[in-house]
């Protein structure tokens, strides 16, 4: 009879970093999937067409993964990440204050409202299709949180109200920022909204949905 594999904290790490991987993928394709495509173009020369094209390679990228990281949490973990608890009054208000906070510094980072200012300097399919792909980065950083909180709490055998999965996502999401932007202020800003939405899942009682909604508002309005 074959042994059954025990299910220890590092397995949710590596899913946390399989969900980092994944934003990753969008890398691949600017590396070696759409020279090929694009006949060498850099990707900060890409026609809006091309820009458009390479949104819609990422976000069929990210989708096929999120569902998949998904489907084999609950199949190989024993753990649904999609969890259902519904929220207090107290931590929906909690976790609004923080999105607020994250909406008005992405405002005084911009220069105005996020969502208008984008609007502003893009056409509408451009637009639209950076959104649509905004919606699917932030179903993987939600999952990071996700399998990163799972880790820790794993590791030390409890749960805790401490952030440990918006504390993953600094040091994988957050810090990769530095280097692809090439700016340190942005890296740490990125390292704090991380905490802040690892803050935002354990006000909502760790409701995936409401998660990933108070998420998307705060990083895209």
């Amino acid at each position: 009879m074959q042994k059954q594999k025990t299910i220890g904290a590092w397995d949710y790490l590596n899913y946390a970093l399989y969900a980092f991987g994944g934003l990753g993928l969008e890398l691949v394709l600017i590396g070696l999937i759409e020279p090929l495509l694009f006949a060498g173009v850099l990707a900060a020369d890409y026609s809006p067409t091309q820009m458009v094209l390479h949104w819609i390679l990422t976000i069929a990228c990210w989708g096929l993964l999120t569902f998949v990281l998904v489907r084999k949490s609950r199949q190989k973990l024993a753990f649904d990440p999609m969890q259902t608890a519904r929220p207090t009054t107290k931590g929906i208000a909690a976790s609004a204050a923080l999105v607020a906070a994250c909406v008005a510094l992405n405002a005084w980072d911009w220069g105005g409202l996020k969502l208008l200012e984008e609007f502003r300097r893009k056409t509408l399919l451009l637009f639209t299709v950076q959104y649509l792909y905004y919606f699917f980065e932030i179903a993987l950083v939600l999952l990071i949180v996700i399998f990163g909180q799972k880790f820790a709490e794993t590791l030390l055998r409890r749960q805790t109200q401490l952030p440990w999965g918006g504390i993953v996502l600094g040091c994988t999401w957050g810090a990769v920022h530095i280097l692809t932007k090439g700016s340190l202020y942005t890296g740490l800003g990125v390292m704090a909204f991380s905490l802040a939405y690892g803050e935002i899942y354990l006000l909502l009682r760790r409701n995936a949905v409401w998660s990933y909604g108070a998420m998307a508002i705060a990083f895209m309005l």
